[in-house]
This record gives C-alpha cells, structure tokens and sequence, in this order.
C-alpha cells in the first residue's frame, strides 16, 4: 500500500491518491498543516504524527508487507525524511524533491520560521534561509540559501539510511527550489554509501508541477508513479 504526502498547499492530495488506489493499491492520503484540526502552517509538524498514520495502516491492512511513500515538494522532502527514520519503508517516490530539510513556510515572509519538521517537540536541523544576493523568485531564494547554509550538513536527510528503493522525478526548469541538482545529490549519496537502489527521472523542459500538457501524448506521468510503486520504474 501507499501512503502520498502533499506540497507546500497544505491539505489532502486526492487527485494523485484516487489514481493510485484506482489502480490497486491501498492509499492513504494524509494532510499535515491547512486542514481541519491540523496546524495552519507548515512549521515545526510532529513527525509523531506520521508513525501514528503508519501505524494505523498496518493495523488496517496487515496482510500487505509493502508500504511506499509518496510526497511531492515539501512532501517529498518528508518522504524521504521518514523513510530515512524507520526502516519499514521499503518504496519512496519523491517528486520535486529536496535533499534536505528546510525551514518552515509561514504566511508572512516578514518572519523568521522555523525548522518544518520536528521531533520530541524540538524542530529538526534545517537550512535556513538565507539569500545574499537579489532574489527574483523562489529559486533564488533557495539556490541562494543552499549555496550559504550554515547547518554544517545537519540538515542533510540521511537517505542513506533509506532501507528500500527511491525513485526521483523533478523538473529542469524548476521554478521553485533545485529539484533536479538535489535529486542528483541524493542518488549519489546513495551509490557513495552503497545505496545504489535510487533512480533519478528529470524531464528537462518541465517545472515544480511537471506539467503533463508539456509531455508528449504517450507519456503519462501518473502512470510513471503508479508503474514506480509497483516496482516496474
């Protein structure tokens, strides 16, 4: 079964959730921050929260052995968080990822937010950001804030402790943060650490969304993601 995450909008994502279980597999789609009962912005979320969702899965379908994580964005930065703590993954697929925990994403940029993750109710290490030059756009600010962290690598997911297999989608012309260059540096620092079970798709002329109406008509990217959790990517 699978478990999908969402991005930096906050609530369920269905639509991503609905092909996949239409497909077979047991989904479930869970909403960390802008839901109901649930933080109104993305800033410290309690990864305890997430092994409660694990494990109420297990219980609810305990003859399936196989759980894969699906997040796009942010939620791909959690994937790959989560499956870096708990060896009971054994699928991520991360698109738009990052390979390393970031701060917070608060509604006004006037503040200074926090780690986006935290644990025992102390946030996460994070990159902070930190632009020095003019910033246009997203992508400034995180290429910028990458270039000068100041975390001295903490903040760096350990995907080497993922147990299984990671497939990483990500667009060239990203317009939100590096996805392409940090799905490349995680897949290496996979092989570097004897990982060598990590895949890395980059579709050159796509952005954060990868937006299908880029695609030529044969090539489906939910079909990609779906063809990724059975194992055939």
């Amino acid at each position: 079964y699978s478990r999908s995450h969402p991005g930096s909008e906050g609530g369920i994502p269905t639509k991503l959730a609905k092909v996949i279980a239409n497909n077979g597999h047991p989904t479930l789609a869970i909403a960390y921050f802008k839901a109901d009962m649930l933080p109104k912005e993305l800033e410290e979320i309690p990864l305890s929260y997430f092994e409660k969702a694990t494990a109420w899965l297990k219980q609810k379908h305990p003859a399936r052995k196989h759980i894969t994580l699906i997040g796009w964005s942010k939620g791909a930065e959690l994937a790959l968080l989560l499956a870096s703590r708990d060896t009971v993954f054994d699928r991520v697929i991360a698109i738009a990822p990052s390979s390393v925990v970031w701060a917070g994403i608060l509604d006004d940029w006037q503040t200074v937010p926090g780690s986006s993750w935290s644990h025992n109710q102390k946030g996460l290490p994070f990159v902070a950001f930190n632009p020095t030059g003019p910033v246009e756009g997203l992508l400034d600010l995180y290429t910028q804030s990458l270039q000068n962290r100041t975390d001295g690598g903490s903040a760096t997911i350990p995907v080497e402790n993922i147990r299984g297999n990671v497939v990483l989608y990500s667009g060239g012309m990203d317009e939100i943060w590096p996805s392409s260059s940090m799905a490349a540096s995680i897949c290496q620092r996979m092989i570097e650490n004897e990982r060598s079970r990590c895949k890395h798709i980059d579709y050159p002329k796509l952005g954060h969304l990868l937006d299908y109406k880029m695609l030529n008509a044969s090539e489906d990217l939910y079909r990609h993601f779906v063809n990724s959790i059975a194992g055939k990517q």
